[in-house]
């Protein structure tokens, strides 16, 4: 209840000063058009909240996918224009600061009242400075999200075995069914992973959002994935139902084993705290799964029960969904792991990246390996900026991600 009250409150107060700025600037015409306007954004809104509350969007799966098409984009062009009107906020309220100033002066010194034109430029420049990120954000639900990009690297390794040398793998990750809704769109983006012919597809965690059904419309396109020696995957936090209102424990388990189950079908071997050998004529990698360990997450996964059954000089590649387990254990176990493979943080879906200049999202003031190939101690971990979306159902400057890593012998 103190979570929809701050959220409520919060909504209130965007609005109040986006609409004394619509006021301040334009006719009645225009303040009539876009309190309509409003509503109906709002209204759709909610209604898409009382059906996730409610119906745990289950009536959504049995109506056609245009419907949830319809209702991700309503919430991308709410999010939209809520990041706009937040731009106006400080623009007004130094403006009201100001006028409180201005006030209690001209109440003492018996001053003139305030120019209504200054009010008027502000407002006008905070509209104008507000619509700017507008067409920018469009970008990234309409086209953004789909924007696909093959992003390879060569790493090299001292201990790699011979027969290893030039071996390709694909790492994908954070799938996030859930928020999918154009078929073409991720059909395109299925084909481009299996155009790179690896010799492993490893996908690193977050299948769905919350539930298991979210795979259904779309075990078809997933199953069509194929490597010359497999795909393996592992979980993510969002796999495990921890983010939805469960009927019962048993619920919760029961959607769990399903999730397992429908990876399975899909050809996923799915490794949970456990490792497998990959073979080549006479020589052999480890490659290693574990279960969601995140800083500030589930810590479930657990390394050593993991590498049990492998030995401390094998060549070892590590698939865990949080780069933080990298970063707090991985790195200084006192196992060697050669390459880790994460997912997770999405690049925060938002940033700007021109290779060579530039590569900055806000996500890196909270995870230290946030996107791409990092290095510490003679180990590499390479952080996937995702396949999928969550929350706002686009991207901006971070385009979803197919890693192609080729092992070099060095």
């Amino acid at each position: 209840m103190i979570r929809l009250i701050i959220f409520f409150s919060f909504l209130f107060f965007i609005e109040l000063y986006s609409y004394r700025a619509i006021k301040t600037v334009f006719n009645n015409r225009i303040k009539v058009l876009y309190i309509i306007l409003n509503f109906i954004i709002y209204s759709l809104f909610f209604i898409q909240i009382f059906i996730y509350e409610y119906d745990k969007w289950e009536i959504l799966s049995e109506i056609q996918q245009g419907l949830r098409s319809f209702f991700s984009y309503n919430f991308g062009i709410f999010f939209i224009l809520i990041i706009s009107k937040i731009i106006i906020i400080p623009f007004l309220f130094v403006e009201d600061i100001s006028r409180l100033f201005y006030f209690l002066f001209n109440k003492v010194f018996k001053k003139k009242k305030i120019n209504l034109s200054r009010r008027k430029f502000v407002s006008k420049t905070a509209l104008a400075l507000s619509a700017i990120p507008i067409p920018i954000m469009l970008h990234g639900v309409i086209r953004g999200r789909y924007n696909f990009k093959v992003i390879k690297h060569t790493l090299t390794f001292k201990d790699l075995p011979n027969e290893f040398n030039g071996y390709k793998l694909t790492h994908v990750s954070d799938f996030h069914c859930g928020s999918l809704e154009n078929r073409k769109k991720i059909e395109y983006g299925v084909d481009l992973i299996n155009q790179q012919k690896s010799d492993l597809i490893l996908f690193t965690g977050d299948f769905v959002n919350n539930t298991f059904k979210e795979i259904e419309p779309w075990k078809g396109h997933f199953s069509k994935l194929k490597a010359k020696d497999g795909k393996f995957s592992v979980l993510g936090n969002h796999d495990y139902g921890d983010y939805y209102d469960w009927g019962s424990q048993d619920e919760k388990e029961k959607n769990f084993n399903q999730l397992k189950e429908i990876q399975k079908k899909m050809g996923f071997n799915l490794l949970l705290d456990e490792s497998v050998y990959i073979k080549k004529n006479n020589q052999k990698i480890a490659l290693i799964g574990v279960e969601n360990w995140g800083d500030g997450f589930k810590k479930k996964g657990d390394i050593d029960e993991a590498i049990k059954k492998i030995k401390k000089d094998d060549f070892k590649i590590l698939m865990s969904h949080d780069p933080s387990h990298w970063e707090k254990i991985i790195v200084n176990h006192n196992n060697h792991f050669d390459l880790t493979l994460s997912g997770h943080t999405h690049g925060m879906q938002f940033g700007i990246e021109i290779p060579g200049f530039i590569k900055w999202s806000p996500v890196k003031y909270r995870y230290k390996y946030w996107a791409g190939v990092y290095s510490a101690k003679n180990q590499f971990i390479n952080v996937n900026r995702g396949f999928g979306v969550l929350g706002f159902p686009g991207r901006v400057g971070i385009w979803p991600e197919i890693s192609v890593i080729e092992l070099k012998k060095g």
